[in-house]
């Protein structure tokens, strides 16, 4: 994902988690809040997950699962992914769904262009 879209500092993303609306999954925790600037997201992989590596894995996967679905994501939204634990067992497909879910589940995914 290109650095423009990252969520840059504590206090936007301290903003975003106490201030924000969220939706759930089994997989992840989308939190979102309304922006008078472009899109940032941020992911957020605890130590509940796993090792340093299987963490790192899970967060290069969902960076990389957001930044396919950009285009579709509705803009001036800034964004935070939480992991939860046992999506370090799924597989990118069922991760970008998950993704998906949460998203329409905020009412901020497009269908259709």
């Amino acid at each position: 994902m290109q650095k423009k879209y990252r969520l840059r500092g504590r206090k936007v993303f301290n903003y975003v988690l106490k201030k924000g609306d969220s939706k759930k999954t089994k997989a992840l925790i989308l939190i979102y809040t309304p922006s008078k600037y472009p899109l940032h997201v941020g992911f957020v992989v605890s130590k509940k997950i796993g090792n340093a590596v299987v963490r790192n894995r899970t967060r290069r996967r969902l960076r990389e699962s957001f930044r396919s679905l950009i285009p579709k994501v509705v803009d001036n939204y800034n964004y935070v992914v939480i992991a939860r634990p046992g999506i370090e067992n799924l597989d990118f497909e069922n991760i970008t769904l998950s993704l998906i879910e949460a998203l329409k589940k905020a009412e901020l995914y497009k269908e259709e262009e």
